[in-house]
């Protein structure tokens, strides 16, 4: 028996709710291979990451740490995790129709404004509560190798530290939902990790030569620059950051665009 079919087995024919739509959709993501995969992979990666990178601020002069954010230094490891989750949001529609089960799916639940629905709230509920255990545990293993080899360190009760991880984890979590609307659109592996990739790392160097000011509206100068960071250094520099608010609102706006050409294309399209 199929995970759509348990989902539906307790439903009347014909009568199925959003529960069960719901039910189904996180059965699947909860045994898909892919899911485990790249969710480890994303762990390791960030850990790792956050590790090294805090290490290598280690033993150095007081003037060094002028303008020093621990915060920003311990969340630098969810770059990685913001690739793989693009990725992994990417991968929870594409595989179906790579596997064709998309039709099995469609045919169980008919009703495809419900079915979407159901399935951005729980890659979004998943990759919400992933992306924020996975911010704590990165802040806090951060912070521990910073405080052991002497360096500046932070708590969640320093300024702003609170609302870095938090903030943090929730733009990981829409770079995922991003990722889930290129996916829609384009039903290819492929090409939604390719347009991922290309507006969230590539976009970046392009812009750089093109309108360097202009950098602060890209997702991951948004996520270093005004999510992660908890430090002030002044209105110095080329690149003047948003505000995290106004980040943070900004990637909103650039996941919803995705998820509503995504879904006004499922909606009109043949499977």
């Amino acid at each position: 028996m199929t995970d759509t079919t348990q989902a539906f087995a307790s439903a009347p024919a014909g009568h199925y709710r959003f529960k069960h739509v719901a039910r189904s959709e996180a059965l699947k993501v909860l045994t898909l291979r892919s899911t485990a995969i790249t969710l480890v992979v994303t762990v390791a990666a960030a850990l790792l990451v956050t590790g090294l990178v805090a290490n290598a601020n280690l033993h150095h002069g007081a003037g060094y740490y002028f303008g020093f954010d621990p915060t920003q230094t311990s969340l630098v490891g969810l770059i990685p995790a913001a690739l793989t989750g693009g990725v992994f949001g990417a991968l929870l529609i594409t595989g179906e129709y790579a596997s064709g089960t998309i039709r099995g799916t469609l045919a169980a639940a008919p009703r495809r404004t419900m079915l979407l629905v159901a399935k951005v709230a729980v890659t979004a509920t998943a990759m919400a509560v992933f992306s924020e255990m996975l911010t704590f545990a990165a802040f806090f293993l951060g912070q521990a190798v910073l405080s052991g080899g002497g360096a500046p360190s932070a708590s969640l009760g320093s300024p702003g530290a609170l609302r870095a991880v938090l903030m943090t984890g929730a733009f990981i979590a829409l770079l995922a939902l991003m990722s889930f609307g290129f996916g829609l659109i384009f039903r290819s592996t492929a090409g939604a990790i390719a347009s991922f990739v290309g507006i969230v790392f590539v976009l970046p160097l392009v812009m750089r030569g093109i309108s360097e000011p202009d950098l602060r509206y890209v997702p991951t100068q948004i996520l270093t620059n005004s999510v992660m960071s908890t430090v002030s250094l002044g209105p110095g520099g080329v690149v003047k950051p948003l505000s995290p608010t106004v980040g943070l609102l900004l990637m909103v706006l650039y996941a919803a665009v995705s998820l509503v050409v995504g879904a006004t294309l499922f909606v009109k399209r043949d499977a």
